[in-house]
């Protein structure tokens, strides 16, 4: 056999083997009960192809029955590496416009922190320690909190809904052992903070290959095709850090796209692989994501020996500190245009400092390059 009859057949092979589970999305789409779909996005490849199978499966079932509501759901933290966030943004703007034109009830939908919880507000603001494995303090305040209010405050008051994600038993132990745990029948899972949600991963039992066969060979459901996710992938050398609504989610990092400050990694293998692909501009941002590390293991040198409260401890990071790494944000933001910090931010930090009396004369400049 040549080798592309190989890949041929692997390709139908793969198709196969995603046929029934898009056909059992249509039935259940179809003849589930009444709770509204919340697709997680986050842009990666199985997100993706379960987004793609999503919308397949709803175009193919009658208008007449098209009665269930679909939120696809992307959680933007305001961090996440922005080449990343570009094709994030693009991609659930195609999505919108291609269920709009042709009349399905699917929604896109970006979900941030509250300003008072995003990453530079707690560290530069606050003095929180960049996030460890002992104390990740960003994956609640960041993703579960937004993606559960979400559901709550515009699909279902009580979270009665089910969630579908695009995890896969091969892609992470840590992942299946989660959702084992909250098994309810054969398919679904309970979920920890939404207690009447139900979570679905029809995906699970799909090899990487399947997912990358199905998607270089198969035009998605919107405008444009997979071309751009496989390059990125191809340079980063990432797998993906889908929509976090537990604790039990893997951290993004480690080979995973998601947050270019994450420090709960030691490496950060996907912004490493974007550096080495030829894109330099991110080559200061690993430098500044290596400081956050040495700011939260050199403790006693940049933490205050006190904590909020005034009792004995360690406490957030030294006023000086804070300052510093405001001044070293926004200037290599004002140098790379990419949009790292936002001047909502900026001003929230300075109120913040205000309430502390932290030294004003000390304190940079109120400018952001970019607005």
């Amino acid at each position: 056999m040549t080798t592309s009859q190989t890949v041929e057949a692997r390709t139908l092979e793969a198709r196969e083997r995603i046929e029934p589970i898009r056909s059992r999305i249509a039935e259940q789409y179809r003849d589930g009960d009444s709770r509204p779909w919340v697709v997680a996005y986050s842009g990666g490849k199985d997100s993706t192809l379960l987004s793609h199978l999503v919308f397949e499966a709803v175009e193919s079932i009658r208008p007449s029955q098209r009665q269930r509501r679909v939120y696809i759901v992307c959680s933007d933290t305001r961090v996440e590496t922005p080449e990343i966030a570009n094709h994030v943004q693009a991609s659930i703007g195609a999505m919108s416009g291609a269920a709009r034109a042709k009349g399905l009830p699917i929604t896109c939908h970006v979900v941030t922190p509250p300003l008072t919880d995003t990453f530079w507000v707690r560290i530069i603001g606050h003095g929180y320690p960049p996030p460890s494995r002992l104390f990740r303090w960003c994956t609640d305040r960041m993703k579960i909190k937004p993606n559960n209010s979400f559901v709550r405050e515009h699909v279902e008051p009580d979270g009665r809904v089910l969630l579908l994600m695009g995890a896969r038993a091969e892609e992470s132990q840590t992942r299946a052992a989660s959702l084992d745990k909250w098994k309810v029948g054969d398919e679904f899972h309970g979920h920890r903070r939404l207690p009447n949600a139900l979570v679905w991963a029809p995906i699970r039992e799909l090899t990487t290959e399947d997912v990358w066969r199905y998607l270089v060979f198969t035009s998605p459901p919107w405008e444009g095709n997979h071309t751009i996710l496989r390059d990125l992938y191809k340079d980063a050398h990432a797998g993906e850090c889908f929509l976090v609504t537990s604790e039990g989610t893997d951290p993004c990092g480690n080979s995973r796209f998601g947050c270019w400050t994450c420090t709960v990694v030691d490496r950060d293998k996907s912004l490493e692989g974007l550096i080495d692909s030829g894109r330099d501009q991110y080559r200061e941002l690993a430098e500044l994501r290596e400081w956050l590390i040495t700011l939260r293991d050199s403790r006693y040198e940049y933490r205050m020996d006190t904590r909020k409260n005034g009792q004995e401890g360690l406490g957030p990071l030294k006023h000086h500190v804070r300052r510093e790494l405001l001044d070293r944000v926004m200037a290599l933001d004002a140098k790379t245009n990419l949009q790292l910090i936002g001047l909502d931010e900026v001003r929230a930090i300075r109120l913040i400092w205000a309430s502390e009396e932290l030294d004003g004369q000390d304190a940079p400049a109120l400018h952001v390059g970019r607005v």
